[in-house]
């Protein structure tokens, strides 16, 4: 009978990706996306978690809340566990025959699980990081919950930047040098953060300062430091905030090697190279959540999940490999611009970038660059679309797209002939093919003459004829653009006719 009780429940799992870069504060939550049992549908619940505790930061504090709706009181069981990817943290705990729920109610566990006991199944530095709440809900009298199983999913978004730098003489390494690198994106202006590297008396500085970073609500830093002239273990540490980012100072004892006379001092020596490499990473607080109609597991990440605008699909780069590509090597270029020797300016927006990488990614540019080498007007275009064109420039890689940046981003990189940009806005327009956008997306098809795009769009067309040809956007495109309308109705026509 009891196991037979427990099979009759109503199960929800809440994966958090991206979970080492919650914000939250001690006493502050994060919510699960609203969820239903049913036959109750007015009734609605969500599961609160507390990344840093309730009111302890040792622990997560985990809850069920039901929230507005349906009767006034509801007599539940339920159950709550935590799991970081497949391996279990915290095995389900039950809360039983002693809650009955309200509106705006609680329930659960202060102290629910350690969060050293979390980031001990996966380092904290890691990418990939998903936290899975699971919560088994019991109805306590009579006939158990019809037996479901629901997802839901929250993303941290987050963005990682890296770069390496030499500090190899003694201006480099003098404590009032004026050296920093400077850690941003490829397309902001300013610098998140600062890193300086001094040495002086045998003693290595490493000073972090704060710049424009007022958005950042979580941030972590790791900086490792290479000594050229021995086989040591480089020097690591890591850094990370919540909330305001502040100015942070490491001091290491590392002896410089003896040199032959002290005039050598003065002089460019390889071997007392540094080598400094950082990986910052951030989130501004920007979250994303659904709930999913299949368990997507945990390997499931933002470039393939709708968010905000409908159809919407991210673009996936290729599987990452074992050594170092072009793309990889120009990488780090997105992250600093200390050597930009031109700007492409908006009607609103300057851009900082490189001409050699222009050069080498368009013929198009190339050309303009011999006009006038020092900028590039590109007042015709939106700010995220240029903004979208210069990320792929440099990492081959396409970001926050849906359907119409997608149009936009096809079309210039038509005009600047990026051939693989735009084989990759090709391939993303026809996944995201629906019948509301497919007439339009066929006038861009036909504007630049693509036919693989033409004829993938007219077979969708002609597979949904009568989904398509009952929206409003092609009783409006068949007015104005009469003869193409009768083009895919032709084809529809000559489908049906049989074969002898």
């Amino acid at each position: 009978m009891e196991e037979e009780y427990k099979r009759k429940c109503f199960f929800y799992k809440w994966r958090i990706e991206n979970f080492n870069f919650c914000w939250q504060k001690t006493g502050e939550h994060l919510e699960s996306p609203l969820f239903f049992i049913e036959p109750s549908p007015e009734t609605s619940w969500r599961l609160w978690l507390y990344p840093r505790g309730e009111d302890d930061g040792e622990y997560i504090s985990c809850y069920l809340f039901r929230a507005e709706g349906g009767p006034e009181v509801i007599d539940v069981d339920f159950e709550l566990s935590v799991s970081v990817g497949e391996q279990v943290v915290k095995p389900p705990v039950s809360f039983e025959k002693i809650y009955s729920f309200k509106n705006c109610q609680k329930e659960g566990e202060k102290s629910f699980a350690l969060r050293r006991e979390i980031f001990l199944r996966k380092p904290f530095w890691e990418e990939r990081f998903t936290l899975t709440i699971g919560c088994r809900i019991f109805k306590r009298n009579g006939d158990g919950f019809k037996v479901t199983e629901n997802f839901g999913r929250t993303t941290i978004a987050m963005e990682r930047i890296s770069g390496m730098d030499v500090f190899d003489d003694v201006t480099d390494l003098n404590p009032e040098s004026d050296k920093d690198i400077e850690v941003k994106t490829q397309l902001e202006a300013d610098p998140f953060i600062s890193i300086n590297l001094s040495h002086f008396d045998d003693s290595l500085t490493i000073k972090i300062h704060p710049k424009s970073c007022e958005k950042i609500k979580y941030a972590i830093c790791k900086i490792t430091i290479i000594k050229s002239w021995e086989k040591a273990s480089p020097i690591e540490h890591v850094r990370s905030w919540v909330g305001e980012i502040k100015t942070d100072i490491w001091r290491y004892d590392v002896p410089l090697p003896l040199t032959k006379s002290a005039e050598q001092d003065f002089v460019t020596n390889a071997q007392k190279t540094f080598f400094l490499h950082y990986d910052f990473a951030y989130s501004t607080g920007v979250e994303y959540a659904n709930n999913e109609l299949n368990d997507y597991g945990t390997d499931l990440w933002l470039e393939n999940i709708s968010f905000l605008e409908s159809s919407c699909k991210y673009v996936k780069t290729e599987e990452s490999t074992d050594y170092l590509t072009a793309m990889d090597a120009l990488k780090p270029s997105d992250t600093s611009k200390s050597f930009a020797d031109m700007t492409i300016t908006t009607k609103t927006t300057v851009f900082k970038v490189h001409k050699a990488v222009l050069r080498a990614r368009s013929s198009e540019l190339a050309e303009m660059l011999k006009d006038n080498p020092e900028n590039i007007e590109l007042g015709d275009y939106r700010d995220g679309t240029v903004k979208r064109f210069l990320l792929f420039l440099y990492t081959d890689s396409v970001e926050d797209l849906y359907w119409q940046a997608a149009m936009d981003l096809y079309a210039m990189a038509d005009k600047f002939k990026v051939e693989f940009l735009k084989k990759k806005c090709r391939s993303f327009l026809e996944i995201n093919c629906d019948a509301k956008n497919v007439a339009q997306t066929l006038l861009l098809a036909i504007r630049f003459k693509d036919r693989p795009l033409k004829a993938h769009l007219m077979k969708y067309i002609v597979a949904h004829d009568e989904e398509v040809f009952s929206t409003n956007e092609w009783q409006s495109f068949a007015e104005n653009y009469w003869f193409l309308a009768e083009e895919c109705m032709l084809m529809k026509y000559r489908e049906k006719i049989p074969n002898f």
